[in-house]
């Protein structure tokens, strides 16, 4: 299993705001990843998710770390339930199952590489609603704002700081 500190920034945009800002990396090409929220009996954690692409499988889990967050990911051979690294893991954290699915989003994703960091570029589909997602992952230390700001700027966009995750979006909408 593999654990990394994610260091993200994120904004939401409008579908016009998000394909002006897009065709200054034109082309690019957007992959589908369809993701499956699952929480514990006792719904007092966030839940972890199963992320299907092409690929494969990735199971996911995000808590706090000292800054960002810390994921802990492992690609599934098989059921994520019949993996004793990952029921392990989930008990460390005090996920309590039986486990439900709570949510599912499917994202179309465009991944921009700059050395420094990942510029996603996220549509996300859930609950009948769409919403454009810009994301900017930090991957080396850098001025990450100032980056992030210009990039924005190249589209006459303000950085608006989007705290609220797709997951929490998808289980806010669902009815």
């Amino acid at each position: 299993m593999k654990h990394e500190v994610e260091i993200e920034l994120k904004t939401i945009l409008t579908e016009a705001d998000f394909y002006r800002l897009l065709g200054f990396y034109v082309p690019v090409t957007f992959k589908r990843q369809h993701n499956f929220y699952y929480q514990g009996i006792d719904r007092s954690h966030y839940a972890f998710r199963i992320r299907e692409t092409r690929e494969g499988k990735l199971f996911t889990l995000k808590t706090k770390a000292a800054k960002g967050r810390l994921e802990h990911e492992k690609y599934l051979d098989g059921d994520w339930k019949d993996d004793p690294e990952i029921t392990k893991l989930l008990a460390e954290y005090g996920f309590i199952g039986p486990f439900e699915l709570c949510g599912d989003l499917i994202t179309d994703r465009a991944v921009i590489c700059d050395g420094l960091a990942e510029l996603c570029f996220d549509i996300n589909h859930y609950n009948g609603l769409i919403d454009y997602e810009v994301e900017y992952e930090i991957k080396k230390t850098h001025d990450h704002i100032v980056r992030f700001e210009s990039i924005l700027r190249q589209a006459d966009l303000a950085y608006i700081p989007n705290k609220v995750s797709k997951y929490a979006r998808c289980l806010k909408t669902r009815q």
